[in-house]
């Protein structure tokens, strides 16, 4: 967050003298704040990439006091979005994330972890930001399990093949 106060002699664009920085959790990590700030206990199972944005991914969870179970991925990015925001305007945003589907191991890890721990929530969430994380196998697997279990589903869908998530 800054100011502008002129425009770049190298290039046509906005100097933006940035004057504060802070740091939030996004895509699911938003949803599970907005779990907390309601005064529920949450959890979280994902996968993030084998980087230094995944540390400050848990950092944040974990200021939240909410259980993690994550499986880290070599090569695969972990989300993060950086804004530029003028008199409040956002002006640009530049990402860095992996959009490919997690492997295979990490689907078997992810699985295995939920059968394991679902007896400890009332409620499952599916929180499909489409960055390849809840697959077709996983999303099939979790209602399953959760309907075992008894566990209501609720799904927060992206794209528009909401078949796949027949169940919750």
């Amino acid at each position: 967050i800054g100011d502008c106060n002129r425009i770049s002699p190298e290039a046509p664009v906005q100097v933006v003298e940035i004057n504060k920085e802070n740091q939030v959790l996004g895509g699911a990590g938003n949803v599970i704040n907005n779990i907390v700030s309601l005064g529920a206990n949450a959890g979280v199972l994902s996968v993030l990439g084998d980087d230094d944005t995944s540390l400050e991914i848990i950092k944040h969870i974990e200021i939240l006091n909410v259980k993690h179970n994550i499986v880290f991925e070599e090569n695969r990015k972990s989300s993060i979005k950086n804004r530029i925001i003028v008199e409040k305007h956002q002006i640009i945003r530049f990402d860095k994330e992996s959009k490919n589907n997690i492997s295979k191991k990490s689907e078997t890890e992810i699985i295995s972890s939920f059968k394991k721990i679902i007896k400890n929530y009332d409620i499952v969430v599916l929180s499909d930001y489409g960055k390849g994380v809840l697959t077709d196998v996983i999303i099939n697997n979790i209602i399953q399990i959760s309907n075992l279990n008894d566990k209501k589903v609720i799904v927060d869908p992206k794209g528009i093949n909401f078949k796949k998530y027949s169940g919750a």
